[in-house]
């Protein structure tokens, strides 16, 4: 029996590697799919929150069924904090593929585990280990590197997604905190919320054609639908430190999206600044795996 348990426990972990890493391999999509789209990034949100309340809402129904009003009544204003601050990043992190390679952003937002804690530590005066500090110098060194005056300097995506790493390190903290908060009603709510902001600002609405609408539709379907469905399900098989490592690889994934399907390759002052970045991360999490301030959230 005791071999019986190891196996299914080493099953589960195989399967939740596998279903978060292929989560992680969809999400890094993102930044492709905003090349795709030559619009204002109002018109882009709008049409692909559009496709995701179908993509999202269909798996939030199928998840809760008649539970989903009492799950959003249940949110009470931590939940509400957390849409608030998920509903900035499905805004600004699209935004800043527009404004800055696709490289530096998702590098930037790989740093979240030491955003996270930085937040963490200024809120609540949860003091980071020694290793979290050193593992997050580097990744601080390797981002002034990537927007620094050899890379001419800072650019407004480099701040947009700066903001976004931070309200998901806020949008973290807070599910940490307290954890009844359902976040498949908080991801519903987001879409449609950044929807309805974005609507009076689109200025190509009418514009899409046949393919746009396509991309657009993959938009919602991939990074949205799939990236959550994929992560929910196989987070729940592993170590939360675990799926925080994966997570990481939406870094060199997102690069690698945007070289195969526009030919983006990222300046070497990027690759020089992401590999320390995910240095700093991967030796941050192995060497202190036990330790809960490396969960993450996308």
């Amino acid at each position: 029996m005791a071999a019986q348990g190891g196996t299914n426990s080493s099953s589960r972990l195989a399967a939740g590697t596998v279903i978060v890493l292929i989560a992680t391999i969809v999400w890094a999509s993102a930044g492709l799919f905003v090349r795709l789209l030559p619009f204002d990034i109002w018109s882009i949100i709008v049409w692909r929150n559009c496709f995701a309340v179908l993509f999202v809402g269909g798996y939030v129904l199928y998840r809760l069924r008649g539970g989903t009003l009492v799950a959003i009544q249940k949110l009470g204003w931590p939940g509400w904090f957390a849409t608030a601050c998920t509903t900035f990043t499905i805004i600004a992190f699209p935004a800043a593929f527009q404004h800055a390679s696709v490289g530096n952003v998702v590098t930037i937002y790989a740093s979240l585990p030491f955003v996270t804690a930085a937040v963490e530590w200024f809120l609540y005066r949860a003091t980071p280990s020694l290793a979290t500090l050193a593992a997050g110098s580097l990744a601080l060194f390797g981002i002034a590197i990537m927007v620094g005056p050899t890379a001419g300097g800072p650019q407004l995506g480099d701040l947009l997604a700066l903001l976004s790493t931070i309200s998901m390190g806020l949008m973290t903290v807070t599910i940490r905190r307290h954890t009844h908060i359902n976040m498949l009603p908080v991801a519903l709510l987001s879409i449609f919320i950044s929807g309805f902001i974005a609507w009076p600002l689109a200025r190509h609405l009418g514009d899409f054609a046949t393919r746009d609408f396509v991309v657009a539709a993959g938009f919602a379907l991939f990074p949205l639908t799939l990236g959550l469905m994929l992560y929910v399900i196989g987070s729940a098989l592993i170590p939360a430190t675990l799926s925080a490592l994966i997570q990481t690889l939406e870094a060199p994934f997102g690069v690698l999206w945007a070289w195969i399907g526009v030919a983006e390759v990222p300046p070497v002052a990027t690759m020089i600044g992401g590999a320390l970045v995910l240095c700093g991360v991967f030796g941050r999490l192995l060497l202190e795996p036990s330790d809960p301030d490396t969960d993450g959230v996308t």
